[in-house]
């Protein structure tokens, strides 16, 4: 592997892990605004909100995993 493919690659990991906090922090944010409302229309598409971020952050994660899996790989192919 190329020096540049293996910065492209920690490049994209960089990014997915940043894309990991903003929507934990986002996750945080709308629950807390979720324990605050008293509308129940509100708190509900709050709680849907968040439920759709559990499943992305789910998703990111194992899309990092796999990154990690495939570097490794080529790397265990190159030796």
């Amino acid at each position: 592997m190329s020096k540049h493919n293996s910065e492209d690659k920690r490049d994209t990991i960089n990014k997915m892990k940043n894309d990991i906090e903003n929507t934990e922090f986002n996750y945080r944010q709308t629950e807390k605004l979720a324990n605050q409302v008293d509308d129940e229309v509100l708190k509900t598409e709050l709680e849907l909100k968040n439920f759709r971020r559990e499943q992305s952050l789910r998703n990111m994660k194992q899309d990092i995993e796999n990154e990690y899996d495939k570097e490794n790989n080529i790397k265990n192919n190159l030796k």
